[in-house]
């Protein structure tokens, strides 16, 4: 590469790429809550509409769907690195020649499920759907979901792109413009007796939206940017594939333990079952949350890598544990204080207790998955994926066996107690085996950890202290009303005391809060610390791009 691109590459400084994360966590956090908006507004209209067996099918639907991403090989999750070492040495042309193997590979991919969906698919849901008006709905629902998830997985270099180049908070944006416009088409096909298959249709329409503006942005944020399926050689194939495959054993055992304890559910217990599973992990979802400052992670240490900057790695690791706990603990602790109030607030109806056990299980599971997060996005960051990959197999290995044989006799909440196994296996596995090859980077995320966890210890203990006090052990939630006339009062002193307690030990830290609240000022192209660097690093990578 010319000793320029090399100048041009190195001068994206600390307060830039500060400045790219603040805006990437800050409208992640908008897209987080307009999608958490949209599914609470939208699950009580389809238990309303459909009925639990609706809402099971339609979670089986999407789980179905989703398993098909086992075939992927890590490739769709292994853009944004190669953006980020791409935009560091500016290099467009290998990033183009990496695009067009993978989208290459998805095409193909695509084409087989979609033929093999055609032949077995109708013969499969006969099997699996029960005679009634399910069954009926059945084929448009499945078609469409897989079509969904298809379209996003061979038009992802786009997403993967935009992640590369620090730019999450585009994402954010279209995400939550696509969650609006999704939920609105969702609850006119529910009001309008379109019913499921209405549903579904109009999640493809979305996904089709999303993908297309994600492709607009990427090619105005890399100008050099050419995607041709197929054109990459073996060199790029060999270093995708073989960065790829151990990504996609991590993406495995996400699917295999998101999804299958589903699909055994439904298999077992029935939809009913499935659906009461898939109420208490939407309430548990509240801690979706901590995963706020995730996806900056990855690329961020990817071109911190590349520049060798270890000790700013490192640093990486402590703060972005740190916030994430933060975020995390309080969730949790709400979650483990009134699932029941919850789920009657959000549902307004009766709803079996097995699902705020399955909440209550759920959420401490997603808590462990999300406290070791930084670490695992920060070794895959650097290239080294292979601990990840370890641990997040077995531990998913781990939760389906576990479901297998607690499915039967506990219905949800047996199914949710096996999610707690897998998570604690899965984070001690990594823990152990990062202690091994990078206890460089085990030590700060440890370090990260006690002032949170006993800030959420001191939130919880106010919010039960408030029940215990002033509104009573055992105040009925009835109602709806009742239900948020309790949680009100302990949401906010449980938010009170764990913010007060964060301050008070210095888990939050002024300069970084001033970088949250300035993220949604900040807007432009490539990240650059000035406008010149950032107009000449353009420059390079549209001659790289013309080569």
């Amino acid at each position: 590469m010319p000793t320029t691109d090399r100048t041009v590459a190195a001068r994206a400084g600390p307060c830039d790429e500060k400045r790219s994360a603040a805006r990437g966590v800050a409208w992640g956090g908008v897209e987080s809550a307009t999608s958490a908006l949209v599914g609470l507004v939208l699950t009580p209209l389809v238990v309303r509409a459909c009925g639990l067996e609706g809402l099971g099918l339609w979670a089986a639907s999407w789980s179905l769907a989703h398993t098909t991403q086992l075939l992927d090989l890590g490739v769709g999750a292994s853009y944004s690195r190669f953006t980020a070492k791409a935009i560091a040495v500016s290099d467009t042309t290998a990033l183009n020649r990496i695009l067009g193997a993978g989208i290459g590979f998805h095409m193909v991919l695509g084409a087989m499920v979609s033929a093999a969906a055609l032949l077995f698919g109708p013969r499969a849901l006969g099997m699996a759907v029960p005679d009634g008006p399910l069954a009926a709905q059945a084929d448009t629902v499945f078609g469409c979901t897989l079509a969904t998830v298809i379209l996003r997985t061979v038009l992802s270099a786009y997403r993967g792109v935009v992640a590369g180049a620090q730019r999450v908070d585009l994402l954010g944006r279209i995400g939550s413009v696509v969650s609006i416009l999704e939920g609105c088409g969702a609850a006119l096909a529910l009001t309008g007796g379109w019913g499921l298959p209405g549903m579904a249709v109009n999640s493809l329409a979305a996904a089709s939206l999303a993908s297309l503006l994600e492709a607009a942005a990427a090619h105005r944020l890399v100008p050099g940017l050419r995607v041709l399926p197929f054109a990459g050689g073996r060199e790029e194939w060999r270093e995708l594939l073989s960065f790829g495959m151990r990504i996609q054993i991590v993406r495995a055992a996400e699917i295999l333990g998101a999804h299958v304890p589903r699909l055994i559910l439904a298999g077992g217990a029935g939809f009913a079952a499935a659906g009461v599973y898939d109420l208490g992990a939407r309430i548990a979802g509240v801690l979706q949350i901590s995963a706020l400052p995730l996806p900056v992670i990855q690329p961020l240490a990817g071109r911190l890598d590349a520049r060798g900057e270890d000790r700013r790695v490192r640093g990486l690791v402590e703060r972005a544990t740190r916030y994430v706990a933060l975020l995390a603990f309080p969730c949790l602790a709400l979650v483990l204080l009134d699932a029941e109030a919850i789920l009657r607030a959000w549902t307004g109806r009766d709803i079996p207790p097995a699902a705020a056990t399955a909440a209550r299980l759920l959420a401490l599971a997603a808590a462990l998955g999300f406290i070791v997060s930084p670490l695992r996005l920060v070794l895959r960051g650097l290239g080294r994926p292979g601990l990840e990959a370890r641990a997040a197999l077995l531990g998913s290995l781990a939760h389906v066996a576990l479901a297998l044989g607690l499915a039967a006799p506990f219905a949800a909440p047996g199914v949710a107690s096996a999610a707690v196994g897998g998570a604690a296996l899965s984070a001690l596995l990594l823990a152990l085996g990062a202690h091994r090859a990078a206890p460089d980077l085990l030590r700060p995320a440890g370090l990260a950890l006690p002032s949170p966890l006993i800030a959420g210890i001191a939130g919880f203990l106010a919010a039960g202290a408030l029940r215990l006090g002033v509104l009573g052990a055992h105040l009925p939630v009835a109602t709806r009303a009742a239900a948020v006339l309790r949680l009100l009062p302990e949401g906010a002193a449980l938010a009170v005391a764990t913010l007060l307690s964060a301050i008070r030990m210095g888990a939050i830290v002024r300069d970084d809060l001033a970088a949250l609240t300035g993220g949604f000022a900040g807007h432009g192209g490539l990240p650059g610390p000035s406008a010149a660097s950032s107009a000449e690093s353009r420059a390079a990578l549209e001659a790289q791009g013309r080569s």
